[in-house]
């Protein structure tokens, strides 16, 4: 389906937003904001954020304006160049701000500090401006200045210790997932805040720390045994250390979820898989605890899963009512009848990508909906329409900034 271009009023309608900083988490916040329609300026270093580094590319041809990250985040956006490290580039910013709502960055804040861009630089340009800052470890730390990346701010909240076989080494949430949690509080975070800014009149700085928006579901369901007893969980690997059987199990074509919490479900699941005399072991009495003994009771069930397709499994369990989920690859999930019937993929025409495929609406709104208006821009390709159009630099102060490097 090609991107919407519906005349319904847009949730974030004429809200300004300028974004900073580098790779994920700051775009993809500003991502979410832009697909509710705010007007998002990125403004990129001369030289392109580094997303723009990042593949797929097509054909495995690496390019600044085809790769399928930088097409996906920063898709309804429009894009500046701007150098904040020089003096005139940094004047040029703070009077960007006077026009918007919220910036929008994850610039580490000893880099803000030397740069002189601040919350309080820019709330004096513009007191009613919202600031939102993503960082890995917060402001108020010891840590607020070291380096930190996805896989910093996963280690370091305790996730990791969660995922992964029990004896060997834990595992990172793949996918620059903490990036991206980050992205969506951000985006939260900045909805808040102008909540609060409607009743005072008044901008202020919002801030994150990665570290903690992981570790506020490191324990998942079992967050309430760690708040009331600081109990924790270990790496359960495929094998969840609650009941038996609640595991990942390969099967003919890959691998299969079983869970089998209720007793009617488990009965249906020992006579679908053959059953045998087994399942009378008086371990398995009390299954919230038979987990320990799982390797055992998996030989004599799973050689049957083995025999049989995700797709087989599939129709069984349903037809037994028996909780399962195959575990789909990428593949399997870009061609689902699920996503195929929501309309969730879009295709967009980008001017040196081509028609493309991309991520349609992670929600619904029946009033305000989500839409896609606009392809990815090519670097700076909106300098001359801000700066000149909107900001009121005459041509000449433009070409001189130009020449410098300043802007593109």
């Amino acid at each position: 389906m090609a991107a919407t271009t519906g005349s319904a009023e847009r949730a974030l309608e004429g809200l300004r937003v300028l974004e900073l900083g580098d790779f994920i988490s700051a775009s993809y916040g500003a991502k979410l904001l832009a697909d509710l329609g705010a007007d998002v300026v990125k403004v990129e270093p001369p030289r392109g954020d580094s997303v723009r580094d990042h593949g797929p590319f097509a054909d495995d041809e690496p390019h600044p304006e085809r790769g399928g990250l930088h097409l996906f985040l920063n898709a309804n956006k429009r894009s500046v160049t701007l150098d904040s490290t020089d003096t005139d580039g940094r004047d040029l910013l703070l009077r960007l701000a006077e026009s918007a709502d919220v910036v929008i960055h994850n610039i580490p804040p000893a880099t803000l500090e030397e740069r002189g861009l601040t919350y309080e630089a820019f709330s004096a340009a513009n007191p009613q401006v919202v600031m939102v800052s993503v960082t890995v470890f917060g402001y108020d730390t010891p840590y607020r200045d070291w380096k930190g990346y996805a896989l910093n701010a996963t280690v370091a909240s305790g996730i990791s210790n969660r995922i992964g076989d029990q004896g060997r080494a834990p595992l990172w949430i793949p996918y620059c997932a903490a990036d991206f949690q980050g992205g969506v509080h951000a985006a939260i975070a900045t909805l808040l805040a102008l909540q609060v800014r409607r009743k005072t009149g008044d901008g202020q700085h919002a801030w994150l720390s990665v570290v903690e928006v992981v570790g506020s579901y490191l324990g998942g369901s079992a967050v309430p045994g760690f708040v009331f007893s600081g109990q924790m969980r270990g790496r359960a690997g495929t094998h969840m250390d609650a009941f038996y059987p609640w595991q990942v199990t390969p099967v003919a074509d890959g691998y299969f979820e079983v869970i089998t919490m209720v007793d009617e479900q488990w009965q249906r699941f020992v006579e679908l898989t053959g059953g045998g005399e087994w399942a009378d072991d008086e371990r398995l009495q009390a299954r919230w605890q038979a987990w320990q003994w799982a390797e055992e009771f998996d030989q004599h069930w799973h050689p049957w899963m083995r025999e049989h397709s995700k797709a087989e499994l599939v129709e069984l369990f349903a037809k037994e009512r028996i909780a399962f989920q195959p575990v789909n690859t990428v593949e399997e999930v870009v061609h689902s009848d699920h996503l195929r019937d929501r309309d969730f993929w879009r295709t967009l025409d980008h001017p040196e990508a081509g028609e493309h495929l991309t991520l349609g609406p992670p929600y619904r709104l029946s009033r305000t909906p989500w839409e896609l208006r606009r392809a990815a821009p090519l670097l700076g390709e909106h300098s001359a329409e801000v700066y000149i159009g909107e900001l009121g630099l005459t041509r000449a102060d433009y070409d001189g900034l130009a020449a410098r490097g300043v802007v593109a």
